[in-house]
């Protein structure tokens, strides 16, 4: 959780929520909506995006078997 909140990029989407809402007190509701959710979007992506490429290397490393696994069902 420590390393959340000192993210650089978790900072930057908080200053642009706040523009975001001074621009809409300021009667800019236009610009500051699109600001706060291009702020919010641009977090959720880089996130994803660190998260996919962090679940790929460890998907990387997994051996998949080379032959068929057979079923087992259960006995009655």
């Amino acid at each position: 959780m420590k390393e959340k909140l000192t993210s650089r990029k978790l900072w930057v989407a908080i200053a642009g929520i706040i523009a975001g809402v001074a621009m809409i007190a300021a009667k800019n509701t236009v610009e500051g909506t699109a600001m706060i959710i291009s702020s919010v979007l641009g977090y959720l992506i880089t996130e994803g995006y660190i998260d996919a490429k962090a679940v790929g290397g460890v998907i990387g490393e997994i051996e998949l078997p080379k032959e068929p696994v057979e079923e087992t069902k259960p006995e009655e």
